[in-house]
């Protein structure tokens, strides 16, 4: 099972998890298990201070604050027992950018956001300085991992109608809007920097290496820089929104390789990814969705093949005098410095939504269509099938739809050919992504290849 680190990136229930752990009993704490509770104090605040959350769900609201209450008091207790630093172990090989020291910064800033409680912005302006490098991922990467939560919190509590402006501290709300706007800018020059629009950072091209880069991150930072107020005479948003477009483009295909590097979009889709369902379900495709790591070193280290993909790459991407191409390589191959976690995905999510809300669409109701395949009439002396998908309150003339089968590769297009391959039933599945967004999706078994 993942560390309890990860509930918030993997969707587990936070009531149910916090209900087990903060009403066990002492005795059931290890000393390592602070740091395994750290985001869920903050993260349990954050929606239970949200507005609109507690609109719609106010009894789990205030449940979710309790619970947050429950988790600080824990960790404050252990912090008292065994000090700072002593309550805090490593469990993994990744996610110890900061120890837990941007975690706890992090619970005291959305304790204070949704309580108003002066003891936590005590506690918040002892653990935060947003224009300490040390709160930067290598000293100068900007707003990373929960430094970078706290950061945003802080500087739009008010502004989201959280907080009153005065019952923040002056000098920390400064800092923490000057960092978001260092950070859009740092992205807006890479991208400009960049001949093809994506926030590729110079300090990562030095060291001619990728990995775990998406082009959906820096397009968040931007969005967030845009959120701030500017004079009118010196207002970078306009070009801040140009690089959040390309960035966006690079990410959807316009890139050397055009690749589309989120599923389910794109003529030219990539079919490995690192996703345990993808792995294991009975489709050649990923679910849709999914962002993938926008440029890459070179092929991963396989089990099978170990690294001779990458040996036989030629000219080498290791060469001192003329490597391979840094932008042009990609490969359909298992490569783990593409894996995405759902920061990655919700970051996305975000921007994209700010960015949809912009035009004519944020008025269109949404319509659910139903949709199934069905079977053309079939062509004399042709052994095979011919299905289509069929909905009678859409028009799918503008639809872009991909086809699968148990027995073909994946295929674009308004009607799927089915070729048997043996005797007895196959499944084919379709998806159909609508001009505006929306999508279709239909599945079902046929048995015609029967004899």
């Amino acid at each position: 099972m993942e560390d309890f680190i990860s509930w918030f990136i993997h969707g587990i229930e936070p009531t149910k998890i916090m209900s087990r752990r903060i009403e066990a009993t002492p005795k059931w704490f290890s000393r390592r298990q602070p740091q395994r509770l750290q985001p869920l104090p903050p993260a349990l605040a954050q929606c239970a201070s949200s507005p609109a959350f507690k609109k719609q769900f106010p009894e789990a609201a205030a449940a979710y604050l309790e619970k947050a209450k429950r988790g600080w008091k824990f960790l404050e207790s252990a912090i008292a027992r065994f000090g700072k630093d002593g309550a805090y172990q490593k469990i993994t090989h990744y996610g110890d950018e900061f120890m837990h020291d941007d975690e706890l910064a992090w619970a005291a800033c959305e304790l204070f956001i949704a309580t108003g409680g002066a003891e936590y912005q005590t506690k918040l302006l002892e653990w935060l300085n947003p224009s300490d490098p040390s709160t930067r991922k290598w000293g100068w990467l900007r707003l990373y991992d929960a430094y970078g939560s706290a950061i945003r919190s802080y500087a739009f509590a008010a502004r989201s109608g959280k907080l009153k402006r005065e019952q923040l501290e002056p000098q920390l709300l400064e800092q923490c809007e000057n960092e978001i706007i260092a950070a859009g800018e740092e992205q807006l020059k890479r991208a400009q920097a960049c001949a093809y629009g994506t926030s590729f950072p110079e300090e990562t091209k030095r060291a001619r290496s990728a990995g775990w880069y998406f082009s959906g991150d820096a397009a968040f930072d931007l969005a967030v820089a845009c959120q701030l107020d500017y004079p009118a005479r010196n207002d970078p948003r306009p070009k801040m929104m140009e690089a959040l477009l390309s960035n966006l483009n690079y990410e959807q295909g316009c890139n050397p390789v055009n690749v589309d590097f989120l599923t389910g979009l794109g003529w030219q889709r990539q079919r490995e990814i690192v996703h345990q369902y993808a792995q294991n379900d009975r489709r050649a495709l990923p679910l849709s969705g999914i962002p993938l790591g926008s440029i890459q070193g070179g092929f991963g280290w396989l089990d099978f093949y170990k690294k001779e993909l990458g040996e036989i790459t030629f000219p080498s991407d290791d060469s001192q005098t003329s490597p391979y191409p840094f932008y042009d390589r990609w490969g359909d191959s298992f490569n783990l410095t593409q894996e995405f976690v759902i920061p990655n995905q919700a970051r996305s999510l975000g921007y994209l939504c700010w960015l949809m809300a912009q035009t004519s669409l944020k008025n269109q109701a949404w319509t659910f269509g139903a949709a199934q395949i069905v079977v053309q009439p079939k062509v004399k002396g042709d052994s095979g099938l011919t299905v289509a998908l069929a909905t009678p309150s859409l028009d799918l003339r503008l639809a872009r739809i991909v086809w699968e089968s148990a027995t073909q590769a994946p295929a674009f297009g308004i009607t799927f050919n089915l070729t048997p391959v043996k005797l007895g039933s196959t499944w084919v599945e379709t998806e159909c992504q609508l001009p505006d967004g929306r999508r279709l999706f239909a599945v079902t078994n046929l048995s015609a290849f029967s004899k």
